[in-house]
């Protein structure tokens, strides 16, 4: 029997667009952002209150459509290890690698550390941006609509004509 899916960060939106197995959701992003603890730096850098982002679509919305999209949790956690700690690592450990290779070369440890760590954090992001890629193609690491609130569609097939004709 399979485990029914629990999802974190389950946001409403309004579908724009349907392409194939996916749809475009626009979305507020002071709601979808709230409890990220980089929304401060999103906002520094341009983002704008909405935002539209893609999602899949097995139940079928269509453009119109409110619709309720989730990202499976542990998914999420997953991502955010890679996000986070990924670089941490890559910090520390070029630090040590420097640290000690100066130590070993008779060189000035300051810098080599400084050093290190700057490979060792260009290294993990780059590692992090290969892991972003392969992790975003895979369905359990996209965001999912998971329940049409208000569908559009319904309404407009179910309008009672002005006229008595």
């Amino acid at each position: 029997m399979e485990r029914p899916r629990v999802y974190m960060n389950k946001e409403e939106g309004v579908v724009q667009e349907v392409r194939g197995e996916k749809a475009l959701i626009l979305t507020d992003r002071h709601t979808m952002c709230g409890q990220c603890v980089a929304k401060g730096y999103c906002h520094m850098l341009g983002g704008g209150k909405e935002m539209l982002s893609q999602a899949r679509n097995p139940i079928g919305a269509q453009p119109g459509d409110m619709v309720v999209v989730g990202i499976p949790e542990g998914s999420l956690t997953r991502a955010s290890l890679v996000i986070y700690m990924v670089p941490a690592i890559g910090l520390v450990g070029g630090a040590t690698l420097g640290y000690y290779i100066a130590k070993l070369y008779g060189h000035d440890q300051n810098v080599s550390t400084l050093i290190g760590s700057l490979a060792g954090l260009g290294l993990a992001m780059t590692a992090v941006r290969l892991l972003s890629n392969t992790l975003s193609k895979k369905p359990s690491y996209q965001p999912e609509i998971i329940e049409i609130v208000n569908p559009q569609r319904a309404v407009a097939q179910t309008e009672i004509p002005l006229s008595g004709h």
